[in-house]
């Protein structure tokens, strides 16, 4: 579970802390004891990303409260470094990794209006059959592994916007690696 940071300032800074997203990174992440001293000293709220532990949970973004100063020094660390410890996905990354890690599929070109409804009244075989017959040569598992991205595709949209409005962005170009928000 992952817990609320209800500081206002920075205690390294003592800057106001801002409000934003993140998306959250699932999986076991092994920093080098370089990196962590450098979190810990230069820039404890720099809240880039949030770990959510090795077991994969439902929550795609999470709202965290960060100091600007803390994310430059990150950020100058990184550079300095040659590190990616602790940085956000690319911004050109962050929607592929969504539609990859909740079952949107490339190769289901059409979903039928009515394939929604019958998700809706909990019809899935039908459903199924409904989105193999608009996709023909597709097989069951993709099929049903993109009814999984639609049943969530609201959220996963609504993740995007709240990322591309609210969230860290990194991308790259002809002078390395710029952070963008």
């Amino acid at each position: 579970m992952l817990l609320e940071d209800l500081a206002t300032h920075c205690p390294l800074h003592h800057d106001a802390l801002n409000d934003g997203y993140v998306i959250i990174s699932y999986g076991l992440y092994r920093h080098s004891a370089a990196f962590m001293d450098a979190h810990r000293n230069l820039f404890p709220k720099s809240r880039l990303t949030v770990m959510g532990g090795c077991m994969v949970q439902d929550e795609i973004i999470y709202r965290v409260r960060y100091c600007n100063a803390c994310r430059n020094a990150h950020f100058q660390w990184a550079t300095q470094h040659h590190s990616f410890a602790g940085l956000p996905h690319m911004a050109e990354d962050f929607e592929r990794i969504l539609h990859m890690r909740f079952g949107m599929r490339t190769s289901v070109h059409t979903v039928p209006p009515e394939v929604h409804e019958l998700m809706r009244v909990r019809k899935l075989v039908n459903a199924v059959k409904v989105l193999q017959g608009a996709n023909p040569g597709v097989e069951i598992p993709e099929l049903r592994a993109h009814m999984r991205y639609l049943a969530r595709s609201e959220e996963l949209e609504q993740a995007v916007q709240m990322m591309r409005q609210g969230g860290p962005h990194l991308a790259c170009g002809e002078h390395g690696i710029t952070l963008l928000s």
